[in-house]
């Protein structure tokens, strides 16, 4: 039996994207790592093809992850209007975060809040780890972002990973979680998602989970990949204590569906759990329950 799954890290190849630095950059898994193979869609570029992979996978809905233009390397920009488009052509399959520039994170905020009533809008995504200037989510120029985030009752993508920051130029202890705990304890009420999971501080960022609440994790292509270093950590958590809060995602381009699901199968999950990290846990921070295809 095929089980319902939310896809909660994706870049489709929407045509302004797929000729991009950042396209490419998203691609890096497949492009260097000899036991990524990347999604056949990804490679040939095409809506269609991944609107079928995630038909065939039972992937019922694709989040996308905006990422604002002052990325750092070759990182790029996933811009928050084509992304609206994309939710605008296919309502039913994608929901979106928008991206904010945090080297203007005023003028940027407001401008992606322009968007924000939007009803595909599901969130808000920031990369503090890999910008132009590398962050730590606590940072004070950061807190309008959370602080508007709550006033939405919209969560809040931290997306950080030793790669992303290596990507980005910078060295890896950006992606330590620490600082993400301490904006969930300042803002009990902002719901967080950590992106990537902060690998590879798997252990740390599992710990940091198990006490602050409002921290959902989500690992994506960290434990869709079979024998990925930390992968089991994350795994162990949702058994033992954050079977509520882990989350699933491929980072396509980087992994496609397919192989994806079948990759996060190979791990070591108690029954049942598996089940709500790839669509129950989603479903209900995304308000996706009632929704019908």
């Amino acid at each position: 039996m095929t089980v319902r799954a939310v896809d909660m890290r994706l870049r489709p190849p929407l045509p302004q994207w797929v000729g991009s630095n950042a396209f490419k950059t998203a691609m890096w898994y497949a492009r260097k790592g000899p036991g990524f193979l990347g999604a056949r869609s990804a490679w040939m570029e095409s809506m269609d093809e991944l609107l079928d992979e995630m038909d065939g996978a039972g992937v019922e809905y694709g989040v996308i992850i905006g990422r604002a233009s002052a990325s750092a390397g070759d990182l790029g920009n996933f811009d928050n209007p084509s992304m609206i488009e994309a939710l605008d052509k296919w309502p039913n399959r994608f929901v979106g975060f928008l991206g904010v520039d945090l080297e203007n994170v005023g003028s940027s905020l407001k401008d992606a809040l322009r968007f924000a009533k939007h009803p595909g809008v599901r969130g808000i995504s920031i990369e503090p780890g890999s910008s132009r200037t590398p962050r730590h989510a606590d940072d004070k120029a950061l807190s309008p972002i959370y602080e508007a985030a709550i006033e939405r009752a919209l969560p809040v993508s931290i997306s950080l990973s030793g790669l992303l920051s290596a990507l980005a130029g910078h060295d890896i202890s950006w992606s330590n979680p620490i600082p993400v705990q301490r904006v969930a304890l300042h803002y009990p009420e902002l719901t967080i998602i950590a992106s990537h999971a902060c690998w590879p501080y798997a252990a740390e960022m599992v710990a940091i989970a198990l006490a602050t609440p409002n921290i959902y994790v989500s690992p994506d292509v960290y434990i869709s990949t079979a024998y990925m270093p930390c992968a089991q950590t994350y795994v162990d958590a949702a058994n033992l204590y954050l079977c509520d809060r882990m989350l699933w995602g491929t980072a396509y381009p980087s992994r496609g569906h397919g192989e994806a699901l079948r990759d996060v199968r190979t791990f070591n999950w108690l029954p049942g759990v598996l089940e709500k990290v790839l669509w129950t846990n989603p479903a209900r921070l995304l308000r996706l329950e009632d929704a019908t295809r």
